[in-house]
């Protein structure tokens, strides 16, 4: 089965911008301003290989993008134009095994911060909070559970959200 996902991202939220120049009376120069506002991220997978999962980043910016999920303290998710890389903290987590089913049910929340970004992300910061829930169907052998053994389905959400700045 695989190792569950030790996540505080992804939280993850990752927001990118493009600088927007706003102008103000038509005698004045035109000022520009950083956008800023709340970023959510969505990250979803059902795949049981350690494939990337599917992001989509609404608010400040709209983008689609790739994340690989996994025990590292620091994630990076590829967007068009950039990277967003971010670090992240567990708060709290449960898990529950059922051995008559093989089903496992993870669940965490936690704090993130971006720490950098690249391209078109250069520049941005931002935290917030996390929530995952990780389900997992565990393989069978012998007509027991077979951790050794690839799991038979699993079913990844990770939601991040909090304020971005560019």
């Amino acid at each position: 089965m695989r190792k569950p996902v030790k996540f505080a991202l992804a939280a993850t939220a990752v927001a990118t911008a493009a600088t927007v120049g706003v102008g103000a009376a038509s005698a004045a120069p035109a000022a520009s301003h950083a956008p800023t506002g709340t970023e959510y991220i969505q990250v979803m997978s059902a795949s049981t290989g350690s494939g990337p999962a599917s992001v989509i980043a609404r608010g400040v910016f709209t983008a689609a993008g790739q994340v690989r999920l996994g025990d590292a303290k620091a994630v990076t998710i590829t967007f068009p134009g950039g990277t967003v890389v971010l670090t992240h903290k567990q708060a709290h987590g449960s898990q529950h095994f059922s051995p008559a089913s093989c089903l496992s049910l993870i669940s965490q929340s936690g704090s993130y911060r971006i720490t950098r970004g690249t391209g078109r992300y250069a520049g941005i910061s931002g935290h917030g909070t996390y929530q995952l829930s990780l389900e997992i169907i565990g393989a069978r052998a012998h007509g027991q559970c077979s951790p050794g053994r690839p799991p038979l389905a699993q079913q990844e959400l990770l939601r991040l959200s909090g304020p971005i700045e560019r």
